[in-house]
C-alpha cells in the first residue's frame, strides 16, 4: 500500500516536474514585448511617419512649412509622373510642393500619405523605451491620422472656391516667394490671374450663403504682393474678383450658420459643441476672467495699469505657434490656422505677466462672443480700451473666422477648468500642438493626478481641543 501511495503521489507531481531533477515550474502566462521590441516598433512608425510627412509636404506648401519638411526628390518625381498619367495640367510642382490650386494632385498626394501611415500596423506602446525615436508612439500615430483627416477636409472645402476662397488665398500669400528670373514673374502672373478668375466665377453661385465671407481681407493681403507693372494679369483679375463681390446681391447673414460652426469646431478643434449654448458658456467664462483680471489690475499703480492695457491691446487675437517639443514630429508642428489662436493663448499665459495675460484672455473671450451673438456688447466690455476702428476690425474677424476665435476662447476655458493653472500650463507646453480634445484629455490627467487640497480643520467648541 505504501508503494502504491508513493507511486500515485509521484504521478500527481509529474506534471509539475521539469527536466532538471523534478523542479516545479510556475504556470506560464502572456509575456509582453521587450523594450527592444517596442523600440523597434517605434522606429518602424517613425519611418512610416517620415514617408507620410514627405507626401504631405509635397501636397501643400503650408503643410511643408508647418512640419518644417521638404518633400524628398523621389516623392516629387512620383507626384509629377502621376499628374502626367492623370492628364492633370495643374499638377506641376512649384518649388518643392504642389500649387494650392492643384486640387486633384493634392488629393492624390494626401491619399499616398495616408497609405504610407496605414502600411504600419504594429501595436505601439503608450510611452516608448528610452532611446526611441518618438516619446509617445501611440499618441503620435493618433495625431498624425487626425492631421490627415483635417487636411483632406480642408482640401474638399477649398476646391469649391466661392466663399471658402479666403483661406486658400491666405495660403497663397503665406507661401509666396519672390521670383528669381523675369520669366518666373511672367509665369506667376499668368498663374495667379487664371485662378483669381476662377474665384470670380465661383462667386456667381446662387446658393444661399452660410455666413459672412472672409475673402475681402485676404484679397487686401494679396493685393500688396501684386505690383501692377509686374503682375498686370493678376492685378486685373483681382479687380474683377472685387467687382464680382460688389455685384453679389445675395443676403449676407450676420453670423455663420450654426451647423457650419459646429462642424468646424469638431473638425479643427476636436470638440463637440452645441452652438445654441455657446453664448451663455462664453458669458460665464468672461465673467470669471473679468473678476480675476480686475483683481490683478486693482493691485497695481495707475501707470502700471495703463502699461498692462497697452500691452494687452498688442496681443488681442494674437496667433502663435505652440512651444515646440522634442521626440515628436507631429506635436512639434506649427498649428493649422484654426488652432493658431489657441496656441497664442497658451503663449500669452506662459510668457506674459499674469495681469496682462488675464486682460488678453478676457478680451479674447469678449470678441469670441461676436462670433455667436448677433449684437454683443463688445465696446463696453473690453478691458484693454481698444479704439473703435480696431474694435470693428476685430469683431469682423470674429464673425468671418468664427472657429479661429472660438479656438482661443475654448483654450482659455480648458486652462481655467479647475486645478493648478501653472500645472495645466506646464502640461500643455509639454504636450505641444494638438487638437483641444487631446489637450483636455492631457490636462484632465494632470488634474486627476494632483493631490486633493487639504481639508480645513473642523471647528469644535471648548473644551474640545482635538478632532475626534
Amino acid at each position: 500500500m505504501t508503494r502504491v501511495a508513493a507511486a500515485s503521489l509521484c504521478a500527481l507531481l509529474a506534471a509539475g516536474c521539469g527536466a532538471t531533477g523534478g523542479a516545479v515550474r510556475a504556470p506560464s502566462g502572456a509575456v509582453g514585448p521587450t523594450p527592444a521590441e517596442e523600440r523597434a516598433r517605434t522606429t518602424e512608425l517613425a519611418q512610416a511617419e517620415d514617408s507620410a510627412i514627405g507626401w504631405m509636404a509635397a501636397a501643400d506648401p503650408r503643410l511643408a512649412a508647418r512640419a518644417n519638411a521638404v518633400a524628398p526628390p523621389e516623392v516629387l518625381s512620383r507626384v509629377g509622373m502621376d499628374a502626367v498619367m492623370a492628364e492633370d495640367t495643374e499638377g506641376a510642382v512649384r518649388g518643392t510642393s504642389l500649387n494650392l490650386f492643384a486640387f486633384r494632385a493634392r488629393a492624390h498626394a494626401l491619399e499616398e500619405a495616408a497609405k504610407a501611415l496605414a502600411a504600419f500596423t504594429g501595436t505601439l506602446p503608450d510611452v516608448a523605451p528610452l532611446g526611441s525615436a518618438l516619446a509617445r508612439p501611440r499618441l503620435e500615430r493618433e495625431l498624425l491620422e487626425r492631421v490627415l483627416v483635417e487636411e483632406r477636409a480642408r482640401l474638399e472645402d477649398e476646391s469649391k472656391l466661392g466663399d471658402a476662397s479666403g483661406e486658400l488665398l491666405r495660403g497663397v500669400v503665406a507661401t509666396w516667394t519672390q521670383p528669381e528670373r523675369p520669366q518666373e514673374v511672367v509665369d506667376r502672373d499668368a498663374w495667379i490671374g487664371k485662378h483669381l478668375l476662377e474665384v470670380r466665377d465661383s462667386l456667381r453661385d446662387p446658393a444661399r450663403r452660410s455666413g459672412p465671407a472672409d475673402l475681402d481681407l485676404a484679397l487686401y493681403a494679396l493685393e500688396r504682393l501684386l505690383a501692377p507693372l509686374q503682375y498686370p494679369r493678376g492685378t486685373s483679375a483681382l479687380v474683377q474678383v472685387r467687382l464680382a463681390m460688389d455685384a453679389d446681391m445675395r443676403a449676407v447673414p450676420r453670423l455663420r450658420d450654426a451647423a457650419t460652426v459646429e462642424r468646424g469646431v469638431k473638425l479643427h478643434l476636436g470638440l463637440e459643441v452645441d452652438p445654441a449654448s455657446l453664448p451663455a458658456r462664453l458669458a460665464k467664462l468672461e465673467g470669471r476672467l473679468r473678476d480675476d483680471a480686475e483683481r490683478a489690475l486693482g493691485s497695481g499703480e495707475v501707470d502700471g495699469r495703463r502699461a498692462v492695457e497697452g500691452r494687452a491691446r498688442e496681443l488681442l487675437l494674437v496667433e502663435r505657434a505652440c512651444p515646440p517639443v522634442a521626440d515628436s514630429r507631429v506635436r512639434a508642428m506649427g498649428p493649422p490656422p484654426e488652432r493658431a489662436l489657441a496656441c497664442g493663448v497658451l503663449r500669452v499665459l506662459s510668457e506674459e505677466d499674469r495681469a496682462t495675460a488675464l486682460v488678453v484672455l478676457h478680451d479674447d473671450v469678449v470678441l469670441a462672443q461676436a462670433a455667436v451673438v448677433a449684437s454683443p456688447a463688445v465696446r463696453t466690455r473690453l478691458l484693454s480700451h481698444v479704439d473703435d476702428d480696431a474694435v470693428d476690425s476685430l469683431t469682423r474677424l470674429a464673425r468671418e473666422r468664427p472657429v479661429v476665435v472660438l479656438g482661443g476662447a475654448l483654450a482659455a476655458e480648458l486652462l481655467y477648468a479647475g486645478g493648478d493653472l501653472d500645472a495645466r500650463l506646464a502640461a500643455w507646453r509639454a504636450l505641444g500642438e494638438a487638437p483641444l480634445d487631446v489637450v483636455a484629455r492631457e490636462l484632465g490627467a494632470v488634474s486627476a493626478a494632483a493631490p486633493p487640497p487639504a481639508a480645513p480643520p473642523r471647528a469644535c467648541p471648548p473644551p474640545c481641543t482635538s478632532a475626534p
